[in-house]
């Protein structure tokens, strides 16, 4: 990365902070940093800084949320989930798309319904072709898979099935591609795309509480946080990836 574009970005981050933030070279070249663009990824720099309950920082106008802290404090969640990593990570920038189908969930009774029926719910969710994230890089292997759209996904299909096919079209190992973590996710939405938090659809994080449910948020606002079984998945409930270098 050219010298004055790595100060700039460092200039801005320690403004964001308040305090100073020392950026080291991404480890990518002009090309790849390229080809990942073109695919709808943006190169960010995770300051190394926990995140703390009483801390506020000059640009984090919708931080996290008394919740989020709360499930630390209780142990269900791992202190490191309040922690930027100081990696250069490539995020999935594309905007989240607004709600176009009713809320319908794995429990419900309509869907038991189907089941019993013997009708394929995906095959019949025509409706999630309205409900896309902008120029999917993702949508061929969805729809091998089965799926319409990056709705109706359960953390652990994210996991276990896209995430795999995504890595090797990508020719990067499965490893450095993960979900984004909630404190990241924040981070990210506040500083560079606060419209993430304008639809009232949600997104899965990678984090997992210690008794199994998995975060998501993204509904109506950047704080917002509930979660779920891995298993879990509903027809407003999608994802990005986030890949680390």
């Amino acid at each position: 990365m050219d010298y004055n574009v790595l100060k700039s970005k460092e200039k801005k981050i320690s403004n964001f902070f308040g305090q100073k933030i020392i950026l080291s070279q991404p480890n990518i070249s002009d090309n790849e940093l390229l080809r990942f663009k073109e695919l709808g990824f943006e190169l960010h720099f995770l300051p190394k800084i926990e995140i703390f309950e009483d801390k506020k920082f000059f640009g984090w106008f919708d931080p996290p949320k008394n919740n989020f802290y709360a499930l630390i404090k209780k142990g269900k969640l791992s202190s490191s989930s309040a922690h930027l990593s100081g990696k250069w990570v490539l995020v999935d920038a594309r905007d989240k798309p607004a709600r176009h189908y009713p809320w319908l969930a794995k429990e419900d009774l309509f869907v038991f319904l189907m089941k019993i029926f013997g009708i394929n719910f995906y095959q019949k969710a025509k409706n999630f072709n309205k409900q896309q994230y902008q120029d999917d890089c993702l949508l061929n292997i969805l729809k091998n898979n089965g799926f319409f759209s990056r709705y109706s996904l359960s953390w652990r299909e994210i996991n276990e099935v896209v995430k795999p096919e995504f890595a090797n079209f990508l020719s990067v190992s499965k490893e450095k591609i993960r979900l984004p973590y909630f404190v990241e996710w924040n981070y990210l939405a506040n500083f560079f795309y606060p419209q993430w938090g304008k639809t009232t659809t949600w997104e899965w994080f990678n984090d997992q509480l210690k008794t199994g449910e998995c975060l998501a948020g993204g509904c109506q606002n950047l704080s917002v946080l509930g979660w779920d079984p891995p298993d879990f998945w509903s027809t407003i409930l999608g994802f990005r990836f986030l890949i680390e270098i």
